[in-house]
């Protein structure tokens, strides 16, 4: 039989180490904010973007979005290209824009400075779209960022 000394001494003991493993778990579980690891904020500020470059078009806000992409982005589309380039979208959408909206993302791969996802759309009663998308970090912030194969003010590589 133990001796109550001798069960204080093992509790003690065995104490330690679960405090010990908790603090491990802890720190090491990645989501200490230091961007070495995507965290659910950047999985929510990345839908955000998705969402939106959806919904502002149907809202009639595409102009607003600008401030969302990138400066490489900015850079080769001029703000009244981006613009005319959103006009031109919701012409061609017609009677469809209104029934434009955000599904989901599919395919999302976050690294500390980057990620990809692709962008789930929905004609209302209709069908489903995929288009591959980018994004990047800026000054701390996800911005929009143009996919590969895109140029111009085409930020979106649509998937097949």
């Amino acid at each position: 039989m133990l001796r109550s000394r001798d069960v204080i001494v093992v509790a003690t003991v065995g104490g330690g180490l679960i405090a010990a493993l908790l603090v491990f778990l802890l720190f090491s579980s990645g989501g200490d904010g230091d961007g070495s690891q995507p965290t659910s904020s950047d999985q929510q500020a990345i839908e955000a973007l998705a969402r939106d470059s959806i919904e502002a078009l149907t809202r009639g806000e595409w102009p607003s979005l600008y401030e969302s992409f990138t400066p490489e982005f900015q850079q080769r589309c001029p703000r009244p290209d981006f613009e005319a380039a959103g006009a031109q979208g919701a012409a061609e959408q017609g009677e469809k824009l209104p029934l434009l909206r955000f599904v989901r993302l599919e395919d999302v791969s976050i690294l500390p400075e980057t990620a990809t996802a692709t962008i789930v759309g929905e004609i209302t009663g209709e069908t489903e779209y995929r288009v591959r998308g980018a994004f990047q970090k800026v000054d701390g912030a996800w911005k929009m960022a143009p996919a590969a194969n895109t140029s111009g003010c085409s930020a979106f590589d649509r998937v097949a």
